[in-house]
């Protein structure tokens, strides 16, 4: 693996450039992962669609806000009105600081519960062979204004899209956690100069996936879909047993669960079994999905750039 990306600049998370766009794509990689078709919306021969719901941890927001305003309601603000006068009384700099940790705490927590609930089900992108471009459905979040907070269509030209991995890692207090990104870079032409970079597929514990994500991406840009395997598209399931098991689809009852255990592999299910104790952290989190999932609104594409990026038209 090189030291250094061949983008400029470079990913402040950066752990490894794919093959170019362009490079052979016959035999160089598998295209076996059980995880392949996981975000597959469509394919035919005019366009590829990819889901990024998998990449957002839906529902950690409500989870991660519920308590923090179960521990600042039940706990700390009690305790602090019990205190009365007298806590700032005795350390006026402590009680000043303790307000605005608790006030910074409450609008942290409201931000992420609401940022949950108004981002789409799905932000998904196309990848057109006749046109030869890359749609992305974006939701833009800008840090000092919620109210700008909008969802944005990006279209580029598939001739200027490479793609590289990040990696993020941290320890949690039991267990050390990697998760890796497929990122698509986009560069002006000709160039290895960044235009922009947008996430592809993210949360992926191993990088396995991302490489044939990648290679079946470009294959099917190239040739169509003649020589790649034959994948069926995810269901669009939205139901509670889907939600509550969707960060535990090895153990789901429905039809994602059912595909997911036929195409499991040994070490699928070793993860499987060491994911498994985390039950107390994945049933909370598939809950606050479903409350999520229910008020989320349903991507919506301009008329215009939907049938283009279908084929339906060709715009001028």
């Amino acid at each position: 693996m090189q030291r250094r990306s061949r983008f400029i600049p470079q990913n402040s998370r950066w752990y490894e450039d794919l093959v170019p766009r362009e490079s052979p794509s016959g035999g160089v990689v598998e295209l076996n992962s059980v995880l392949l078709d996981e975000d597959l919306n469509h394919v035919d021969e005019s366009y590829l669609e990819f889901s990024r719901a998998s990449s957002f941890m839906r529902g950690g927001g409500v989870l991660l806000g519920t308590i923090v305003l179960s521990i600042l309601g039940f706990l700390l603000i009690p305790a602090l009105i019990d205190g009365g006068s007298g806590f700032f009384t005795r350390n006026p700099v402590l009680g000043t600081l303790t307000c605005v940790i608790i006030f910074a705490c409450l609008v942290g927590a409201l931000v992420l519960m609401l940022y949950d609930f108004l981002l789409p089900r799905d932000t998904p992108v196309r990848f057109n062979r006749r046109t030869q471009k890359v749609y992305f459905y974006e939701y833009q979040t800008y840090k000092r204004r919620i109210t700008a907070w909008r969802k944005e269509v990006k279209v580029y030209d598939w001739n200027c899209i490479e793609a590289e991995i990040t990696r993020i890692a941290g320890y949690t207090g039991k267990a050390y956690v990697v998760r890796h990104q497929l990122i698509l870079v986009v560069c002006k032409p000709g160039t290895n100069e960044v235009i922009d970079r947008l996430l592809l597929k993210g949360l992926d514990p191993t990088v396995a996936t991302l490489y044939q994500l990648w290679a079946y991406i470009r294959l099917f840009m190239k040739e169509g879909t003649g020589n790649l395997p034959k994948l069926e598209a995810r269901p669009q399931e939205q139901g509670f047993a889907y939600s509550l098991f969707n960060y535990m689809p090895y153990l789901s009852p429905t039809e994602t669960g059912h595909r997911f255990r036929q195409k499991m592999r040994w070490f699928d299910y070793v993860l499987a079994f060491f994911m498994g104790w985390f039950f107390w952290i994945w049933l909370p989190l598939g809950f606050c999905h479903y409350v999520v999932s229910q008020c989320a609104p349903d991507p919506k594409w301009p008329a215009d750039i939907d049938a283009e990026s279908r084929s339906l038209i060709t715009l001028t």
